[in-house]
């Protein structure tokens, strides 16, 4: 390699920061029609479970074998998720203005379910729980067992998108917490113990938040932190702090889009940011993608899934 192209390879490395590819999982079955439109997901032991926002009386579930030996092979299969029972009640009855289901979180055999309504103009919050069955891997979720959270604000279409959970409790993050829609941002804690609510503070990140992984022994977990710009007059973003100190990407550099993993953090009962530099993804030329769901696999990387924007894909963010 000549002096001239050395010097020219380091000043791309100033110039952009890392991106991550992704490897696709294929899917087949019923998870991939569109209308599915998955929403988050969890690991229950050694199985995958990815929640469809539209109630249809099942879940996906795929063992963790299945897909550590899709990435390990070099002609790797197809895999069709198992659909598993979901016992619950008709939530469109239940609820004023049922708009579907968008995150799950589990605890040993206990699961939550996010839930989000639109009803007389407001945006309102559900919280459901129940168990899982762990020979069956059928989830109940008894009537009774509903909360409704209150927003921390009022936007078209903004909910709770993730829960993990942290001394017991379901933490569940509000999506839209950028500097021009709150001044001092917060997320609620629900206590499964007394069905009780209380808050825990935050830090502001422009753009949404549409997932977070379960929390590790550090207290940190990882959130996708996502950007289609068709919702710039909805969300306002102002300068992006994370972009101020982590320069864009190659891809970023060419799109309104953004798509990466943010790290946090919880010290002294507050939410931050983690010393761990976020995650870009190589942005698809084509069309974003609208993440939905995260979980780590193990400490090698994040299995990430859409809804339906651009399709449905189920993919793997190697961290080596």
């Amino acid at each position: 390699m000549n002096r001239l192209l050395i010097t020219f390879v380091l000043c791309l490395s100033s110039i952009y920061s890392k991106e991550l590819p992704l490897q696709i999982i294929d899917l087949s079955g019923p998870i991939t029609d569109p209308k599915q439109e998955i929403s988050g997901m969890d690991w229950y032991k050694d199985h995958l479970f990815l929640l469809p926002e539209n109630q249809g009386g099942f879940l996906f579930m795929i063992n963790k074998k299945e897909i550590q030996d899709v990435l390990q092979s070099k002609d790797p299969k197809t895999i069709t998720p198992q659909k598993t029972i979901f016992n619950a009640p008709d939530y469109s009855i239940l609820i004023p203005g049922f708009d579907g289901f968008e995150a799950i979180s589990f605890s040993d055999e206990d699961v939550y379910i996010s839930i989000e309504a639109e009803h007389g103009g407001l945006m309102i919050g559900h919280i459901a729980w129940g168990t899982i069955d762990p020979k069956t891997f059928e989830i109940i979720i008894p009537k009774n067992n509903l909360k409704r959270i209150e927003t921390p604000i009022q936007l078209e279409n903004m909910s709770f998108e993730s829960i993990f959970m942290y001394n017991e409790n379901a933490v569940m993050l509000y999506e839209a917490n950028g500097s021009t829609l709150q001044k001092e941002a917060y997320h609620t804690i629900f206590s499964p113990r007394d069905k009780n609510t209380s808050v825990i503070k935050s830090i502001n990140i422009e753009y949404r938040l549409t997932d977070a992984t379960q929390m590790d022994i550090n207290n940190r977990f990882w959130s996708i932190n996502y950007f289609w710009p068709g919702d710039e007059k909805l969300l306002n973003p102002a300068t992006d702090m994370i972009f101020k100190k982590t320069p864009k990407g190659q891809t970023h550099q060419n799109s309104k889009v953004v798509e990466r993993l943010v790290e946090f953090e919880i010290k002294k009962d507050k939410i931050e940011f983690s010393d761990n530099e976020p995650i870009q993804l190589i942005l698809d030329k084509k069309s974003p993608r609208n993440w939905e769901g995260i979980a780590r696999l193990n400490n090698n990387g994040f299995l990430l899934v859409t809804d339906k924007h651009p399709s449905m894909i189920l993919a793997y963010v190697p961290l080596q």
